[in-house]
């Protein structure tokens, strides 16, 4: 991560690392890869982004600030070239890359920005459009001086975001209201796109059925449960080491197909070019018939069943929610469902985050015993019948019958109900539901980014809390860790927070899980980053013929 002033001299020793290298073959032009997505996207407006999938196509088709580095080690230049921090870390100013363009074309019909070039007027248009259109990750953005003003302008009158100043066509500023570390490797994460002000007015509320960015690819074309195509934006300002305009490729289309093992069959007909992740039933084959090109990398995410605290039986009983976590072998799961490729998660943070620290924390080892004694305790001794919602990959059909197997050891007979991902992440946003499946990958590689956005009582619902849970010790720890500019300080801050959020219970801590992506030979330089599958740069992939 770049921080504090170090990030003007890290820049400028990266800037313009956007190109290719040396290939072992030439790159050739053509062709339109072919992304397998178990399910529909929810949305294709960079300002509603809050999941993977659409994670993945906000990247293809629009541009942040700045971009992470594959290795989650630092961020990169992107439509800023350069950037530096002044008045302790509270004020930000960064400077756009010159002959940058909005896509000319979408849709097969010319932008109402008719292509123009980016200006900084657009960033701070993109930043204030956040609240305008309710974004649920605005307030990633709020420690950014005028925040609660512009959120509350219809009583105040304020017309615009008073922390974020054009300075000149080509320079935009972001004052903050204290120092925050991770602020310049948050504004990576794709809800932070710069959009033109002509098309997103142009379309309103439905911007996200027609997108336009100034990524490497432009939309063309959205078959709703089918298929999202893209086409090459010719304009696009990377070029490669040899100075040849990128991209290579004349498309890429996400393609849905629910099925894991009807997908893995495309896969190896050639209908299919791209895997995100590698499904379970197929991993021993994949890993024989693809070793060259299946990709594997510890991830920084954790996946968890989650308990709303606002909602009975688990809400109100912390007992019946340990007792949960004591019934299920982690290991057990670990053996018969993922080949052994996860790690078991202790808490909250994953191996490889800058504050991990498990040496005093104990989490919730697989333990019958104690699992009952805990089912007694919260009064529970006769059993419970409950519900987990689950979203439609079958992977997380397995591990639930997994589950529900484990738990009818303590007297729990656990129900599953799957839905598609769009009709999941909206009934955890409303708190509809008490006991759900979900994971999180980090936006900024920062302790932050899982402890605050995710237990912070503030962000309850779509914000990122979706087990509602409310501690007012852990929220104090977590508001003085955003303030505190000694690393020490925060990390032990951050550390004792977690300790009270694992007793707390308020997930099923389930596994660290890796990063895969899966491709056939024909796909050249896919990269698999740190931040997962659905963070791989596209622009520099090609196809052999």
């Amino acid at each position: 991560m770049v921080r504090g002033f170090r990030a003007v001299f890290l820049v400028m020793a990266l800037i313009l690392a956007v190109g290719g290298g040396a290939w072992a073959e030439d790159p050739v032009k053509g062709g339109t890869l072919l992304w397998r997505d178990p399910s529909d996207v929810p949305t294709l407006d960079p300002a509603k982004v809050t999941d993977n999938s659409s994670t993945r196509l906000a990247l293809t088709i629009f541009e942040t600030l700045v971009e992470n580095d594959l290795e989650g080690k630092g961020v990169l230049p992107c439509l800023a070239e350069r950037w530096e921090g002044s008045d302790g870390g509270k004020v930000w100013t960064f400077h756009l890359r010159p002959g940058v363009r909005f896509q000319a074309q979408a849709e097969g019909q010319p932008t109402a920005n008719g292509g123009r070039e980016v200006r900084a007027s657009d960033v701070k248009y993109s930043i204030e459009r956040l609240i305008l259109t309710d974004s649920p990750r605005a307030y990633f953005l709020d420690m950014v001086k005028g925040y609660q003003d512009f959120m509350s302008r219809d009583v105040t009158g304020v017309t615009e975001w008073a922390g974020v100043k054009v300075i000149d066509e080509k320079t935009v500023q972001f004052e903050l209201d204290y120092p925050f570390a991770p602020f310049v490797a948050m504004l990576a994460y794709p809800t932070f796109s710069v959009v033109p002000q002509e098309d997103a007015e142009k379309w309103g509320k439905d911007f996200g059925f027609h997108p336009v960015g100034t990524g490497a690819f432009a939309f063309e074309k959205w078959e709703h449960d089918i298929r999202i195509s893209l086409k090459k934006n010719p304009d696009y300002w990377r070029t490669d080491a040899r100075g040849e305009r990128l991209p290579y490729m004349d498309g890429v289309e996400f393609v849905v197909v629910p099925d894991d093992a009807v997908a893995y069959e495309e896969l190896k007909k050639g209908n299919l070019d791209v895997f995100s992740y590698v499904p379970d039933e197929i991993y021993q084959d994949a890993r024989e018939k693809f070793s060259d090109t299946l990709k594997e990398s510890p991830a920084l995410a954790v996946s968890y069943y989650g308990f709303n605290m606002a909602k009975e039986p688990f809400g109100s009983n912390k007992a019946l929610r340990q007792a949960v976590n004591y019934a299920i072998d982690k290991n057990k799961l670990n053996e018969l469902i993922y080949e052994n490729r996860v790690v078991p998660a202790v808490g909250v943070l994953p191996p490889g985050m800058p504050g991990y620290d498990v040496t005093d924390m104990k989490g919730y080892p697989y333990d019958l015993d104690k699992a009952r004694a805990l089912m007694k305790e919260a009064g529970y001794e006769k059993g419970l019948e409950c519900t987990l919602q689950i979203n439609n990959v079958q992977r997380h059909q397995r591990i639930g019958e997994a589950v529900q197997a484990m738990l009818m050891e303590v007297g729990i007979t656990m129900n599953i109900v799957t839905v598609d991902w769009g009709t999941h992440i909206d009934a955890l946003d409303r708190g509809e539901v008490p006991f759900f499946r979900y994971s999180w990958i980090a936006d900024y590689a920062d302790p932050d980014n899982f402890l605050y956005v995710l237990f912070h009582s503030a962000n309850a619902g779509p914000k990122g809390n979706n087990c509602f849970y409310n501690n007012a010790e852990v929220d104090r720890m977590l508001d003085q860790a955003r303030v505190e500019v000694d690393w020490n300080k925060r990390a032990a801050l951050y550390h004792e927070a977690e300790k009270i959020i694992v007793d707390d219970a308020p997930w099923v801590f389930f596994f660290n899980p890796v990063n895969e992506l899966l491709s056939v030979p024909r796909v050249k330089n896919i990269k698999l980053p740190t931040f997962g599958a659905d963070w791989a740069p596209l622009y520099d992939v090609w196809l052999a013929q």
